[in-house]
């Protein structure tokens, strides 16, 4: 159990791609902006959907998670991969309630890009300060730049 097997199977698990999936969320997101658009459905019941829709991809961020945690040796380390997935889970609240207030015009369109700039950044920030820890706590935990560079050259 190296960090060369690891990135073999996250490499096998990433290029599982399932195209037909992706054009149909890409129809079904352009059908909900569309019913949005002419009041066919309320927010509420867009929101809903949209939660219901983004579950499959919690379920591989899971999964993925699930394979690193297999080859890591320190507990805390699992333990600290385990709560980053709960994390995503516990925020999801909020990014629903975000997107919501966008829709009801609760917030101006410029406050809501201000708010997902923000976002991002901090959310980039903690995933390197994440990574450089976990790299502290383990041997065997694979980044995703060495990941992609793994991948890019072919050798994993």
């Amino acid at each position: 159990m190296d960090k060369r097997s690891q990135m073999r199977e996250l490499t096998a698990f990433d290029q599982r791609k399932h195209s037909t999936q992706v054009f149909l969320s890409a129809v079904f997101a352009a059908l909900l902006f569309f019913s949005l658009e002419y009041n066919w459905l309320s927010p509420m019941t867009i929101i809903l959907l949209s939660v219901a829709a983004g579950l499959p991809d919690f379920r591989k961020m899971w999964q993925r998670e699930n394979i690193k945690k297999q080859f890591l040796k320190s507990d805390a380390a699992k333990r600290l991969i385990h709560l980053n997935s709960m994390l995503g889970l516990v925020t999801l609240p909020f990014f629903l309630l975000w997107i919501y207030a966008w829709f009801t015009d609760l917030i101006s369109l410029q406050t809501f890009a201000l708010i997902g700039l923000g976002a991002y950044v901090l959310a980039m920030l903690e995933h390197r300060l994440y990574e450089r820890h976990m790299v502290q706590l383990d041997d065997n935990y694979v980044t995703e730049a060495e990941l992609q560079e793994e991948q890019k050259w072919g050798s994993a």
